[in-house]
């Protein structure tokens, strides 16, 4: 079953995931210019390269991270993701889109840098104290303290629900989009999602004042 708006128990869940910034950049919309480039790169062409990391650079940088929780940390993850993407791409043969590809390196290197750091993200109690502690007064940056507590939510997930997540309301990608890159059924994606928002809502029920 998708996830609906009017599902009372995933509403604060959606309100709050809906205020994630789509990005811009969509990277290269026309799929000729796209094989085209991919080529050329393929055929050593560094500046056909350097084209398609501007066009998906940004993407997989705010998609690593929230998959890493560490900004400072992002960017060197990112520069590993186009280094291997970039050797890999004489063996790639086409059968999936290159973001999908990008994104399968960029998974796994989030992954691996989760494994080597045991890095663990702020709970949200210490962000705003918890039960009685909270302050009932909504901060004057409210919008920013908004952004700090869904993004340590979403931190807070399990790494598949988290990423599902983020794909849908991050990247604004469809379950279709999402099952081709994620490699399993669309209803698995949504089944995915709906748990993820149920973990969601608990998670940011008791914030609820500053969302």
């Amino acid at each position: 079953m998708l996830p609906k708006k009017g599902n009372s128990l995933n509403s604060l869940a959606l309100s709050a995931a809906a205020g994630l910034d789509l990005t811009e950049t969509r990277g290269i919309d026309d799929g000729e210019r796209e094989r085209n480039l991919t080529r050329a790169a393929q055929n050593g062409d560094a500046d056909a390269f350097q084209e398609l990391y501007e066009a998906y650079g940004e993407r997989i940088r705010r998609l690593v991270v929230y998959w890493i929780g560490d900004s400072l940390h992002a960017q060197d993850v990112v520069q590993t993701v186009f280094l291997k993407a970039f050797r890999g791409l004489p063996h790639f043969k086409n059968q999936s889109g290159l973001f999908t590809w990008i994104y399968r390196i960029a998974r796994n290197e989030c992954r691996n840098y989760l494994r080597q750091s045991n890095g663990r993200p702020v709970p949200l109690e210490e962000i705003l104290g918890r039960g009685a502690e909270i302050d009932p007064t909504p901060p004057s940056n409210g919008g920013e303290a908004r952004g700090v507590i869904l993004k340590n939510a979403v931190m807070q997930l399990p790494f598949k629900m988290r990423e599902v997540v983020v794909l849908k309301y991050l990247e604004g990608l469809s379950y279709e989009e999402m099952s081709r890159m994620l490699g399993c059924a669309p209803g698995t994606v949504a089944s995915r999602l709906n748990r993820a928002l149920t973990e969601l809502e608990e998670l940011l029920r008791p914030f609820r004042r500053f969302l």
